[in-house]
């Protein structure tokens, strides 16, 4: 069944890339993508040899008069057994808005967090380890503003509630069945068991970014984020986050550079935790089927840098190698750091895209066996492990 469900969704995002053909000068875009990858994972003995599939497909929808503005994008994943074997739909992003004389612009609805570097806080396909941590490539429901463009521009943002939760297959946790990771309830059998039931709340962003330079080359800027934790038993509590950030470009050379820190005040009762853990001391965040814990308290540190190659190679253009690293300390006693280093090359050929990436990590959920490695972590996986991601994407 989800196999047909696979090629019923890629036959509707080939019919779309038709339509998209057929109305070129129309406000109205429809396009999508069809993503395949190949996975080696140093710790996992039943793949010694890794697993291809299908990553995503998907669906987008833009649409912009010049006054009238708007943007959806609906996914369907499938992994393969090596990969959790499961699949899950849901909506990436949804909105509606208007862009004003002095181009300044308001968007309502399931909208990107404009938290820290922007668009993203990396190069590679499985971006940064604050995109694990909930503060990169983020979406939640509600309103944002963002300046007319300038040498110095500014977003803010209200998000009552977080993107919600979608479908999965049974092998998923219901809450965690989503594209951003939020704070969400645990889940008992896909998940630790712990009994929290915390979800985000009334979310304000704010975000001041300086450009430096002609291009411009340089941007410096700064982010602020405070919100609501709701766990359910009627006591609220409050978390924040703060990051300073850099991107530049030197010639071919680009550099991102940030630091953020966050806390999250929790308020969880005594039975909620697992391992013997202070139940306070980590939040559960689930996205992608699965939730894990995740330090309350906490700096996280990315370095970025990349080098833009010039030329051709037969159909191949578009060359980019770089080497993104980050690093979460944890300010909680016991907590072990948690390491990503990614390493890769990104390249184009028409409307094919492709990644090469070599990933090492430590006590991180997607490139260690420690899934509850950005919280407490165990003896068992004290050094790195490495995961190797080839894909492959039809964008139209």
């Amino acid at each position: 069944m989800n196999d047909i469900k696979c090629l019923c969704c890629a036959a509707l995002l080939v019919a779309a890339s038709a339509h998209a053909e057929d109305a070129a000068k129309s406000p109205l875009q429809i396009g999508g993508a069809i993503r395949f990858n190949y996975v080696y994972k140093s710790w996992q003995e039943d793949h010694p040899n890794g697993f291809f599939g299908l990553d995503t497909a998907r669906l987008d929808v833009n649409y912009d008069d010049g006054t009238l503005i708007g943007s959806a994008q609906y996914r369907y994943n499938r992994f393969p057994k090596g990969q959790g074997g499961y699949w899950q739909t849901f909506l990436h992003h949804g909105w509606v808005g208007m862009r004003f004389a002095d181009k300044s612009t308001i968007h309502v609805g399931l909208d990107k967090n404009m938290f820290g570097l922007s668009p993203f806080a990396s190069n590679n396909f499985y971006e940064s380890i604050a995109f694990y941590t909930g503060f990169e490539d983020k979406y939640d429901l509600g309103a944002t503003y963002a300046s007319r463009p300038g040498p110095v521009e500014w977003q803010l943002g209200f998000y009552p509630r977080d993107g919600g939760s979608y479908s999965g297959g049974s092998n998923t946790a219901s809450a965690s069945n989503r594209y951003s990771y939020n704070i969400v309830p645990d889940d008992d059998k896909q998940g630790f068991g712990t009994g929290q039931s915390d979800r985000e709340r009334n979310t304000l962003i704010g975000r001041v970014v300086w450009h430096v330079g002609d291009a411009p080359q340089h941007e410096f800027g700064v982010s602020g984020l405070a919100g609501e934790i709701r766990n359910g038993a009627g006591t609220d509590t409050r978390r924040h986050a703060v990051a300073v950030h850099y991107k530049g470009a030197y010639g071919p050379f680009g550099v991102m550079l940030e630091a953020l820190r966050y806390d999250y005040r929790t308020r969880h009762t005594a039975t909620q935790t697992y391992g013997g853990l202070d139940p306070n001391s980590f939040v559960m965040l689930g996205a992608f089927g699965y939730p894990y814990p995740v330090a309350t308290k906490g700096d996280i540190y990315i370095a970025n840098v990349s080098y833009d190659i010039p030329g051709t190679l037969g159909p191949f253009k578009g060359f980019k190698v770089y080497n993104d690293y980050g690093v979460l300390r944890k300010r909680v006693a016991g907590y072990k750091d948690s390491v990503q280093n990614v390493t890769g090359m990104s390249f184009a050929a028409g409307k094919w895209f492709f990644y090469t990436d070599f990933m090492l990590g430590k006590h991180h959920p997607y490139m260690t066996p420690d899934f509850g490695g950005l919280a407490s972590t165990s003896a068992a996986h004290d050094g790195y492990t490495r995961r190797v991601n080839l894909q492959a994407g039809y964008y139209f």
